[in-house]
């Protein structure tokens, strides 16, 4: 599941890059529930963020969606990678540790 994809990818970096803690971290865009993402709206929650960010030591800023192997992107985060993407931000689909170590380098 995309869960533990995210877990695996979080879990490694945070522990292989103690120099970069707290660089890699989730979106909360999950809400449980339709007042939970009510609140959470108000809140600023936005409907198809990427499911984490990473703040790269050398300025970059990445937004990083989590899909497993057969996932597929919904409408609305595909409209936001293209928001973000036209004004030059990476947006990058990762669908495995692998994927995220090859990206990056690490």
């Amino acid at each position: 599941a995309e869960v533990r994809i995210q877990q695996d990818i979080f879990i490694y970096h945070w522990n292989n890059y103690p120099n970069e803690q707290k660089l890699l971290f989730m979106v909360h865009n999950n809400p449980k529930n339709k007042i939970e993402g009510a609140m959470l709206k108000s809140q600023g929650l936005v409907a198809g963020v990427s499911d984490m960010i990473y703040l790269n030591p050398n300025g970059t800023a990445y937004f990083i969606e989590i899909k497993t192997p057969t996932g597929t992107q919904q409408t609305n985060q595909k409209e936001w990678q293209n928001l973000i993407e036209g004004y030059g931000y990476t947006y990058i689909l990762i669908r495995s540790l692998k994927d995220f170590k090859n990206y990056f380098n690490k």
